[in-house]
């Protein structure tokens, strides 16, 4: 017995490390990936909100001016990308918790958007993008991208590519615990 524990231990000890290399890794990858979002406050470029039932903000400033105090989130997404699908269930998932704002990048007109949204059952309060500019102004260059806002608005974290569910309320209850 006496010597199954040690090895278990010895084992454990491995598999941590190796845990902990896979993390950094990830870390720098993510760090690499979101390095053109800008730190600071979030950039003032404004796009037009689709009218949905429950959202009356008619562009993404005023959405953002109304949830000013909070920690946010401003997700960018495309219809056409496969990853953002995959990530839908974990946006609508924070929704019930978080103030969290989408955004349509070079997904079409607003047409073409709120059919995907329809179809999907989405119910997210959405910003369009359908030339990429704003995107490009917040630094994402690619899809999906998730960056959260703390409390005066100011850009505290940013992920690029899937991020699960717990991974992204993890980094919103940091935000909000740091009294960003």
């Amino acid at each position: 017995m006496p010597g199954t524990l040690w090895r278990w231990l010895i084992e454990g000890r491995s598999h941590l490390k190796t845990l902990a290399l896979v993390a950094l890794v990830a870390l720098a990858v993510n760090a690499w990936q979101s390095r053109h979002v800008p730190a600071g406050p979030a950039p003032r470029q404004d796009a037009v909100m689709l009218p949905q039932a429950g959202y009356q903000d008619a562009n993404l400033q005023a959405w953002l001016a109304r949830h000013r105090g909070q920690v946010v989130a401003v997700h960018f997404w495309a219809t056409w990308c496969p990853i953002c699908k995959a990530s839908e269930d974990n946006i609508t998932r924070l929704m019930g918790g978080w103030p969290i704002v989408t955004v349509a990048m070079q997904s079409g007109d607003d047409a073409a958007v709120q059919r995907h949204l329809q179809k999907s059952a989405l119910p997210w309060p959405t910003a369009l993008d359908p030339q990429g500019g704003l995107a490009q102004a917040w630094g994402v260059r690619a899809v999906p991208a998730t960056v959260i806002l703390d409390r005066e608005g100011r850009v505290a974290s940013a992920s690029m590519g899937y991020t699960s569910t717990p991974g992204l309320w993890a980094r919103l209850w940091w935000v909000r615990l740091m009294g960003g």
